[in-house]
């Protein structure tokens, strides 16, 4: 097919602070994996952030465009004044300008990566440039509110990263001939690793003779950090060679629960078994090292793409019983599942698979057998891009 006959999508992340998620990483390994003789792709963000260069490299044009800050009163009477104005910027001025970038670009679809409670200047401005638009749902929100309530109806199609997922927005009212479910995917080969464990070890100031386990995610309460360290409590008085990494992120938004997190590890005296790494630009580094690894969310999780990354690198699951987990985690066969938020559950499970190396080994292969028969990049891609194709016809 010509070059010139290639559509170009853009897509656009919604995330404004900048903090990496799994939004990012599903957006870049589905950008990686795009038919070029077809798709020319063009990524948004509203904030630089450190994998930019990585879709640079997969050949995608990216544009930093800020969100417009919103006006704020200098005086409770100008509040209304405020709003108004405020609802002029987001639902009238920025649609315009964002539908001339659309025209200007000479964009065909647009593809929004985060939820229909998001970008919602973005569904306005394509319907007024005539481009095909939809969005990824990455989300179980509990209700929908009002503005994406009357704009999802101006999206062509939602795609829906588990059944949980969809289940909750056909629970919420949203026409389900608009969404198309498409599990996140992965290819193992990702997840280079490129220190091995001693150098690992030895940049934490942990001991060779440690045990591993840990967690990945951005440190935010409905993540449970919490509930891993209360766990590890019980774990290193049946294991006292065990450390737990939690190793992610946090935004200025989540400092107060970081500052907790840090209290908890303190109060129990944990300093040595549980290390909290922060941002690792290269996570598989982090995983290869360890043991197990755990999963603790709170809420409903609508996918998690850590586990992808455990089941990756042959590692077992510990992971909460909720959303969309067990449509990724075979229980019993490539991990555990414990109930959300109970402590003493995780505990138990993490106790069993510490003390059980062989079937701990075997979840691992099973897990990674699992991901590449299930949750492949490749069929990821193919099921978006016919997506695509559907809206572009």
């Amino acid at each position: 097919m010509p070059a010139m006959s290639r559509k170009r999508v853009m897509y656009v992340e919604g995330n404004p602070d900048g903090t990496i998620g799994g939004s990012f990483y599903s957006l870049l390994f589905l950008v990686k994996n795009l038919e070029r003789s077809r798709f020319d792709p063009t990524v948004v963000f509203s904030k630089s952030n450190e994998l930019i260069p990585a879709f640079q490299a997969a050949g995608a044009e990216v544009i930093v465009r800020p969100l417009a800050p919103p006006l704020r009163a200098p005086h409770r009477l100008l509040r209304p004044f405020t709003r108004l104005a405020n609802a002029l910027l987001g639902f009238v001025i920025e649609p315009l300008r964002l539908a001339a970038l659309l025209r200007r670009r000479r964009i065909d679809l647009l593809h929004l990566n985060n939820s229909i409670e998001r970008n919602h200047p973005w569904i306005m401005a394509a319907a007024l440039a005539g481009v095909p638009r939809m969005t990824h749902e990455r989300g179980i929100n509990p209700h929908i509110s009002l503005p994406a309530r009357l704009l999802v109806g101006h999206l062509r199609a939602v795609v829906c990263i588990s059944s949980a997922v969809r289940d909750n927005l056909l629970r919420l009212g949203v026409d389900a001939g608009k969404l198309r479910t498409i599990w996140n995917g992965l290819d193992p080969v990702e997840m280079k690793v490129v220190k091995d464990r001693e150098a690992v070890l030895a940049e934490l100031g942990l001991p060779p003779s440690v045990r591993l386990v840990g967690m990945v995610g951005n440190v935010r309460e409905w993540k449970g950090q919490a509930v891993v360290v209360e766990a590890m409590e019980a774990v290193v008085r049946e294991f006292p060679d065990v450390a737990c990494l939690l190793i992610g992120h946090h935004s200025e938004g989540d400092m107060a629960y970081m500052r907790q997190i840090e209290a908890r590890i303190a109060a129990a005296g944990l300093q040595r078994h549980v290390l909290v790494t922060g941002y690792r630009a290269n996570v598989a580094d982090y995983v290869a090292a360890l043991e197990l690894l755990i999963h603790a969310s709170i809420l409903p999780e609508p996918f998690g793409r850590v586990l992808l990354e455990g089941m990756a690198l042959r590692k077992p699951l510990v992971a909460s019983r909720g959303g969309a987990v067990p449509e990724i985690v075979d229980d019993g066969v490539t991990g555990l599942l414990f109930e959300p938020g109970n402590a003493n559950d995780l505990a138990d499970k993490l106790i069993r698979l510490l003390g059980s190396p062989a079937d701990s080994q075997a979840m691992g292969q099973a897990g990674y057998e699992r991901l590449r028969s299930q949750f492949g990049i490749d069929v990821n891609a193919a099921r978006t891009m016919a997506v695509y194709d559907e809206l572009l016809s």
